[in-house]
């Protein structure tokens, strides 16, 4: 271990950098934009589902409207509102994934680019990324991270 390294431990635990935490917490926007995503789908459905009627009846006997064509006006022009501004949050986000994602892909060195991806990309877990690296989990958490966060550079 370099000198570097040894002043960025302390008593066995790790103290990320400035440099580095900035990075991470950019990598971590990933996680958050995908559950925005996931959220923004989950009200889009809610908002669907209230437009739906009381049931659907099955009895074959004959139905009459129910209401009248205003309200399902009002809830149409309602719908589209909330639709149009869902849909623009949605290319935000994917937008600053794709950024994100091609960050990661710049960085030169594989193990820290696939670190990189399995982590803030796939979301998995320290102990499933040592298995898939064939590395303890220890050396992935400390030292491979940290070189991986060295590496990524923040697009400007």
């Amino acid at each position: 271990m370099n000198e570097q390294m040894d002043m960025y431990y302390a008593r066995g635990v790790q103290t990320m950098t400035p440099e580095n935490q900035a990075k991470k917490d950019y990598l971590l926007r990933y996680k958050w934009g995908v559950k925005a995503l996931e959220q923004i789908d989950r009200e889009i459905t809610q908002l669907r589902l209230r437009a739906l009627p009381g049931g659907i009846s099955y009895d074959g006997m004959p139905h009459g409207s129910g209401g009248n064509g205003a309200d399902l006006a009002n809830y149409a022009a309602e719908f589209d509102k909330y639709e149009e501004k869902f849909r623009n949050q949605r290319r935000k986000i994917l937008r600053m994934l794709d950024e994100i994602l091609f960050a990661i892909e710049c960085v030169e060195d594989v193990r820290s680019r696939v670190l990189l991806r399995y982590l803030y990309v796939e979301l998995r877990s320290w102990d499933d990324i040592a298995d898939l690296m064939n590395f303890s989990t220890g050396y992935i958490k400390q030292a491979l991270h940290s070189k991986a966060l060295q590496d990524f550079h923040i697009p400007d």
